[in-house]
């Protein structure tokens, strides 16, 4: 009986357990089926896209980004097609394969050969990058050699784009660049980089669970076109930005500036920015590296956190465009104070004053220079940068109409000016004014003690030569399609009339007189009336304390003008940041501007209009006298007021040197030749620091002609700062040079 009882506890037990794993079966299914239901119902459309996510890949198709031109259409940034070569290692077939390829596709793409060797030895990935940024010759090249190797199942190539700025460092620091990865970085570049962009497409293509490419047999592919950027079309003239890079760099490099420089060329009538360099600069097709080589030298011997720090600050520095940079602009500004006293009625132009120290709240002020001006009226006191003139002019002005006139000329706004990199101007650099005081005034009145940027200055001084309008400078003429068809354009903009028409026609004719007048001589140029003021500008941050006498002051020299002084069509600064050999605006930064002036006036169609004395020191062309009779030749060369010198016994000009048509001095030497003498040698000289009259007489002694730039008709004693043909070298007797003249301008 307990037995049956003990059975029956046994079953009845093992019914209750059947029950329940019976239940929790049922329990489970229902679960399943619950979630079988959520997801093949409810969550269907998720999880399909979650599929085809992992067989799909979403590929951008990069746009091809849209040119930059210049204003004449030239090409200053443009866009190549590449290749990035793909390798599927997965169908390299064995292991002589695999060397093939590592051993000559290495070579051919210029790769790694372990890194390849280790891409190459990953079978079960269908997807390597070999190459990227391949162009196009080479790709195709690639393409027959696969072809020839029976590798299409290896290799293919993806249509890519490079950058390329086939004008290298020319306009770098506005141009900026695009990196490998096709994103821009810096410059226009980045300012307008929506509208050259263009818009990407898109390419869906089979993978894998790894995510990597299928082979091509299996590939599913669905594209979207990409639409291509659009251009832009500059103000800057090519030419223009040559001659102003050209002549830029050779004043830092001969004046040791520590600290780069910039010259921008502006139209005046409507603010486009004809050239804007910067030097130093550097290869935006190769941006990371160091453009000055000193630089590059000096960083390459550190190591560690300090290599690493100094190559990020170069590269840093050398991208920024200089023009949008802060500094005290020096006497330059002067022009602006004149203009505020003339436009007020405070001062006229034949205002005596005297050059005295200028004492002011028990402080006194000196000029510049060390030996006084004497006795001068107010263009006179232009012409010579007197300090203590302006300062007392500054004080009739007055804190409220200086700091009115300040605003009006843009000093406490950017400019708006179309380009990246313009900061706003704060209060702590000018007098703003709730807090100008009279000494203020009189300090800011020579330009001292605030700081503008060059391309402020530059528009400002566009204002006081084109009628007292005050243009906003801009750098995009126009952006166009790929068809050429114009998107926009940009319209020149007046911000507003700062000074009165008869007050800039008498400021530019007292900003001539300081050229044409003698006292900024290293600014004139023969047949054009150049308009102008110097600057020379002591680094507050280098002054050290009052009185001490070891500390080592910097200054940024600098000119700002325009020409031709009675109708101006494009204004000029060049400022220089740091010079080292000489620290003066009128020696450094006035040739350099010069310069400038006198290879694009004639460019940009402003034609000469010489004085008489002008026109008797004209150069001349070289007449032909191939065939001639020495007697003939003789004749054509005193009408046209040149020398001659026959070589030989025969009868007829065989030879001339120079040739016809070449430039040549008044009374330059023409050498003939009427046999088959070979022509005479003579070895050029070092003429640098030698006067007119010395140069003049050791060019005829050596039998060569020289073509003199820089020598101003108002007399002083300019030198002989730069030759075309160095000295030493052996040349043909009448060869013609030139020799560039400076004067021993201190004009502040």
């Amino acid at each position: 009986m307990a037995e049956e009882k003990k059975i029956r506890r046994e079953n009845r037990a093992m019914r209750v357990r059947s029950l329940f794993l019976l239940v929790g079966i049922f329990a489970c299914l229902a679960l399943l089926a619950m979630n079988l239901f959520k997801i093949q119902v409810i969550e269907n459309e998720a999880w399909k896209k979650r599929a085809v996510s992992q067989q799909l890949a979403d590929v951008e198709v990069p746009a091809s980004r849209g040119q930059i031109y210049d204003a004449n259409m030239a090409v200053l940034a443009l866009t190549r097609e590449v290749y990035t070569v793909i390798m599927d290692p997965s169908n390299i077939k064995d292991a002589a394969e695999r060397e093939l390829i590592v051993e000559e596709v290495s070579a051919r793409l210029d790769v790694d050969k372990e890194k390849l060797r280790e891409q190459a030895s990953d079978s079960d990935s269908q997807y390597k990058v070999v190459k990227t940024k391949l162009n196009k010759t080479d790709g195709d090249a690639f393409k027959a050699w696969a072809k020839e190797h029976k590798l299409t199942t290896v290799f293919y190539l993806v249509d890519d784009f490079k950058r390329e700025y086939p004008l290298k460092n020319l306009l770098s620091c506005t141009l900026g660049f695009v990196g490998t990865d096709n994103k821009a970085r810096e410059g226009l570049e980045l300012q307008y980089d929506s509208v050259l962009s263009g818009t990407p497409g898109r390419m869906v293509v089979t993978q894998n669970e790894n995510g990597d490419r299928l082979p091509n047999s299996l590939n599913y592919e669905y594209v979207v076109d990409a639409v291509d950027g659009h251009s832009l079309v500059l103000t800057v003239d090519q030419y223009v930005q040559q001659v102003a890079e050209k002549y830029l760099e050779e004043t830092v490099k001969q004046y040791g500036a520590t600290n780069r420089g910039c010259a921008i060329v502006m139209d005046v009538e409507t603010g486009a920015i004809k050239a804007l360099a910067v030097k130093g600069d550097y290869d935006p097709n190769n941006y990371l590296l160091i453009g000055d080589p000193t630089l590059a030298e000096q960083i390459a011997q550190l190591s560690g956190d300090e290599y690493n720090d100094a190559l990020v600050k170069a590269r840093l520095e050398q991208y920024r465009n200089k023009s949008l940079d802060f500094y005290e602009p020096g006497s330059v500004f002067k022009t602006f104070t004149a203009a505020m006293a003339l436009e007020e009625g405070l001062v006229t132009d034949d205002d005596m004053f005297y050059c005295s120290p200028f004492t002011i709240a028990d402080r006194t002020m000196y000029c510049w220079d060390d030996h006084s001006h004497g006795k001068q009226n107010f263009t006179q006191a232009i012409a010579n940068s007197c300090n203590p003139v302006f300062m007392t002019v500054s004080q009739r002005i007055g804190t409220k109409l200086f700091s009115k006139y300040y605003t009006g000329f843009g000093f406490t706004e950017k400019t708006g000016v179309d380009m990246l990199g313009e900061q706003s101007v704060s209060e702590s650099l000018y007098h703003t004014p709730d807090r100008i005081t009279p000494v203020d005034v009189a300090t800011s009145s020579i330009g001292q003690t605030f700081k503008a940027t060059p391309l402020q200055m530059v528009t400002a001084l566009s204002a006081i030569a084109n009628g007292g309008k005050l243009m906003q400078p801009y750098v995009v003429d126009k952006i166009i399609d790929s068809d050429g068809n114009v998107i926009s354009a940009t319209q020149p903009t007046v911000r507003r009339q700062v000074v009165s028409e008869e007050t800039s026609k008498r400021v530019n004719a007292m900003l001539e007189n300081a050229v044409s007048g003698g006292a900024i001589k290293n600014a004139y140029i023969s047949g054009y009336r150049v308009a102008g003021k110097t600057g020379t500008a002591e680094k507050t941050e280098t002054r050290g304390e009052e009185g001490d006498e070891d500390a080592i002051v910097e200054v940024v020299a600098s000119f700002g003008g325009f020409a031709p002084a009675d109708d101006p069509k494009v204004a000029v600064l060049v400022m220089i940041d740091e010079p080292q050999k000489l620290k003066s605006g009128g020696g450094v930064a006035a040739p350099a501007a010069r310069k400038i002036l006198e290879d694009i006036l004639p460019y940009l169609g402003v034609e000469p209009n010489y004085t008489e004395a002008e026109i008797a020191g004209l150069d001349r062309n070289t007449p032909n006298v191939l065939g001639s009779t020495p007697t003939s030749a003789a004749t054509v060369l005193k009408a046209s007021s040149l020398s001659y010198r026959t070589v030989g016994k025969g009868d007829v000009v065989t030879m001339q040197i120079p040739p016809a048509g070449s430039t040549l001095p008044k009374d330059g030497t023409v050498w003939l030749y009427t046999d088959a003498t070979e022509p005479e040698k003579t070895t050029v000289p070092d003429f640098s620091g030698l006067t007119v009259a010395q140069v003049k007489q050791l060019a005829k002694q050596k039998g060569l002609n020289v073509l003199m730039s820089g020598v101003s008709s108002t007399g002083g004693t300019p030198k002989a700062s730069r030759q075309s043909v160095e000295a030493e070298t052996q040349v043909n007797k009448g060869t013609v040079m030139k020799v560039e003249f400076t004067y021993a301008d201190n004009i502040h």
